[in-house]
């Protein structure tokens, strides 16, 4: 009967342990492949594009299977969604991004920050957090700060999301 008990006993005070949920290896390494792909010195875009592309394919498949479940899964995705080139890119990364941070808090923000502030400048709005850069033909092709309304979020809130 006291063996019983304490099973009983360690059942109840380690629940997470019993249903934690894995983190999805393949995606994973989709992250780490994307992540190295843009550290290299000299990028060729036709390649990187494809290569984004086929990751954002199979991201999707996992969608469908059900197996995006953690939230480092979730941050993962939206970081391989973040890359893409258009409005569905974009929006699936921020929802991804909001998933992460509803499954984990403490989770690093700013990749929300960004993800939303691409999300709008796909859809030719100003940006909001001040994450985004564009190449200007009017400096000789150097970075430019995507147009920003700092209306719309506190420097508080900038600071909280890096």
């Amino acid at each position: 009967m006291q063996f019983f008990k304490v099973i009983v006993f360690l059942i109840l005070i380690s629940p997470h342990s019993i249903y934690a949920q894995q983190d999805n290896i393949e995606l994973q390494e989709m992250y780490n492949a994307d992540q190295r792909s843009r550290k290299i010195e000299k990028i060729d875009w036709s390649i990187l594009n494809k290569e984004d592309e086929e990751r954002r394919v199979k991201v999707f498949e996992m969608i469908k299977r059900g197996e995006i479940v953690t939230a480092k899964d979730y941050y993962n995705s939206a970081m391989i969604f973040q890359h893409g080139n258009d409005t569905i890119a974009s929006s699936m990364a921020v929802k991804h991004m909001k998933k992460a941070v509803e499954l984990d808090p403490t989770i690093d923000k700013w990749l929300l920050a960004a993800a939303i502030d691409r999300d709008l400048m796909r859809k030719n709005e100003p940006q909001i957090f001040g994450t985004q850069f564009i190449k200007n033909n009017e400096t000789n092709g150097k970075f430019i700060r995507y147009k920003i309304d700092t209306t719309k979020v506190s420097d508080e809130e900038r600071i909280k999301y890096n």
